[in-house]
């Protein structure tokens, strides 16, 4: 099967309506509408998030890892990710809306049909892509989300994490799903507070088998920005 890019699909889900559907981090939340952050459905949760959302993203790239010891799994060292913003594809928010199944399935979905938009043999640099949009740790080792070219910045650092649910999907390699985390404001960031990273797909590293070894993992999860 050949893959199509996270644009094509993404964009034939609004193929109901004749006007372009917004994936470059611009569209806002329907003021109408009352947007539910996910949960796992288990004993516990992320904390609540506390002020207006502004961009639900759908983030599809890799999760980096290095390994310090043969026979246990990767330890993460980053990762990368193309953004693209699926606000207006949340249920019940207007004409191109999915339904809470398609929702819920849609992260598996773009994981398993969408081509990889982060060449794994450089993981530094995405391919182009009508995003304007990414995820990447910077120099530092921060946690860093780029809107529209920097006009909207977040470097993040993590306030919260929680397995993700067993029935998340376990990856291509199918070692499993990473964590859904909450990271806030470290400082230096531009119009957004906070981010959760929920609904993940893959990401999870493999058992290294050797030390020095290095891995690059598809992954793909929705981003909830406030």
């Amino acid at each position: 099967m050949q893959l199509q890019s996270v644009y094509v699909f993404l964009s034939a889900l609004a193929v109901t309506t004749a006007s372009p559907l917004q994936l470059r981090c611009g569209a806002t939340p329907t003021k109408s509408v009352t947007y539910v952050l996910p949960s796992t459905g288990g004993a516990t949760s992320l904390p609540a998030p506390d002020t207006t959302l502004k961009h639900i993203v759908v983030g599809h790239g890799v999760q980096n890892y290095t390994c310090t010891a043969a026979g246990v799994a990767g330890t993460s060292i980053g990762a990368l990710a193309v953004l693209h913003d699926i606000t207006s594809l949340y249920p019940g928010s207007g004409p191109y809306a999915l339904s809470s199944e398609s929702w819920d399935n849609l992260t598996s979905q773009v994981l398993r049909t969408t081509s990889q938009p982060i060449d794994a043999s450089n993981p530094s640099s995405p391919s182009p892509s009508p995003s304007s949009a990414t995820t990447f740790f910077d120099n530092t080792g921060t946690p860093t989300f780029s809107l529209h070219d920097d006009a909207e910045l977040l470097k993040a650092a993590k306030v919260a994490g929680i397995p993700a649910p067993s029935t998340a999907d376990k990856g291509l390699t199918g070692e499993g799903a990473v964590d859904w985390l909450y990271l806030g404001d470290k400082g230096g960031s531009i119009g957004l507070t906070k981010v959760y990273r929920v609904l993940t797909s893959g990401g999870s590293p493999a058992v290294c088998g050797a030390v020095g070894d290095t891995q690059s993992v598809a992954y793909t999860a929705m981003y909830w920005f406030y």
